[in-house]
């Protein structure tokens, strides 16, 4: 893209470099003719030819001001850019740390853990309980005369009791009888 405004601009120059130079000769015939009090009025064409040259200064100043603007523009756009990452970049680190932190606490947190687990698991302990109550509480552990067994050869029985059905009088009067 600056190749080609180099280009433009080259060539600009070289046609406005030709018309100075012949302007310049005009011009000093335009001088010779108004010393010598000759008419001082331009001919059209010449007035054209210098308005054609103004305007090519002009757009040629103004292609340089705003080919600066234009610099000026992507300079701030870029320093935006770079302001915008190291922000975003110091926001990823406070956040990163803030995540390791936390990480630390729950590794904390989940040893404290492991270690209350085991201590109720020690003080669970079959061996710890029996203590307990033979110490404590004062018992003993049964012996063989204290143990009756039970013989279930005969395997499961179940008895149905089945109610008659009364009315709500003989209920009544049950219920009373049943208080002496």
């Amino acid at each position: 893209m600056s190749d080609s405004n180099e280009r433009f601009d080259e060539r600009q120059e070289n046609s406005i470099t030709e018309e100075e130079n012949n302007s310049t000769t005009e011009t000093k015939r335009d001088r010779t003719t108004r010393r010598a009090g000759k008419n001082r009025n331009l001919p059209k064409e010449e007035n054209a030819e210098k308005k054609k040259k103004k305007r090519k200064k002009l757009t040629r100043n103004q292609n340089r001001i705003i080919n600066i603007l234009l610099a000026g523009v992507l300079v701030v756009f870029a320093v935006v850019m770079v302001i915008s990452i190291i922000n975003k970049q110091v926001k990823l680190t406070e956040i990163n740390q803030q995540i390791n932190d936390q990480q630390d606490i729950l590794a904390e947190k989940q040893s404290l853990y492991t270690q209350l687990e085991m201590k109720i698991d020690a003080n669970l302990s079959t061996a710890i309980i029996e203590k307990y109550a033979q110490e404590k509480l004062g018992m003993n552990k049964a012996t063989n005369s204290q143990k009756e067994f039970i013989n279930l050869s005969q395997g499961d029985k179940a008895e149905v009791s089945v109610k008659e059905h009364t009315n709500i009088f003989t209920d009544i009067a049950e219920a009373f009888s049943n208080l002496w």
